[in-house]
């Protein structure tokens, strides 16, 4: 009797589960194609260089250490404006002229770790795409800070020293789109034929 109702269930709702197997095939297909295949991250260790007098030495280190914190937030702030994004891309050759404002501002994502360690994380569709994003956002944060540093007129300078980048392959966002396009398929499908059946 069970195996009797299984049956009619699947006869009744059998093009609903194609159309989601569709959906989810597709999704799993674009993401492959489209997405990116590695994770990368890349940790920046920023550090205050020279020294400003004090009147007690002794709170000179605590100064910068204060000083690398604050700075290490303007790093990360600069790591959400589309200047930075295209900086970035731009070294590496790729035209981002089809880009919108958010997609530079999102593709890199910056956040402090400690108060003087930023991590930023970024997608790849090749491992060789990730090593070249890499030298270029250590390329382009470099540059920033030089351009800071000059403008200083206190003799304090700041540098990011970059740690080894770490890149691994990307699996599980395929995975994660195939099952959200096969339950968007299941939610699309059984409205599509509640409102049929409603109409009749």
């Amino acid at each position: 009797m069970n195996t009797k109702k299984a049956k009619e269930f699947l006869c009744k709702y059998c093009y609903i589960l194609i159309f989601a197997v569709v959906v989810a095939a597709v999704a799993g297909l674009w993401s492959w194609q489209r997405g990116d295949k590695f994770d990368t991250s890349l940790a920046l260790t920023v550090s205050r260089l020279g020294s400003e007098a004090a009147t007690d030495y002794r709170y000179d280190n605590y100064y910068a250490v204060m000083a690398s914190d604050q700075f290490g937030d303007t790093v990360v702030g600069w790591f959400k404006t589309p200047q930075m994004g295209a900086a970035i891309q731009q070294k590496t050759g790729f035209n981002y002229a089809g880009q919108s404002l958010n997609s530079l501002a999102g593709r890199f994502r910056a956040a402090k770790l400690a108060p003087n360690v930023v991590e930023v994380r970024f997608g790849a569709k090749t491992q060789q795409e990730a090593m070249n994003l890499s030298s270029a956002v250590v390329s382009a944060i470099q540059e920033k800070i030089s351009s800071v540093n000059s403008a200083s007129n206190q003799g304090i300078a700041f540098a990011a020293l970059p740690a080894e980048t770490v890149v691994v392959k990307n699996s599980m966002a395929i995975w994660f789109n195939v099952l959200a396009g096969f339950l968007m398929g299941l939610v699309v499908g059984f409205f599509a034929r509640s409102a049929r059946e409603y109409l009749k």
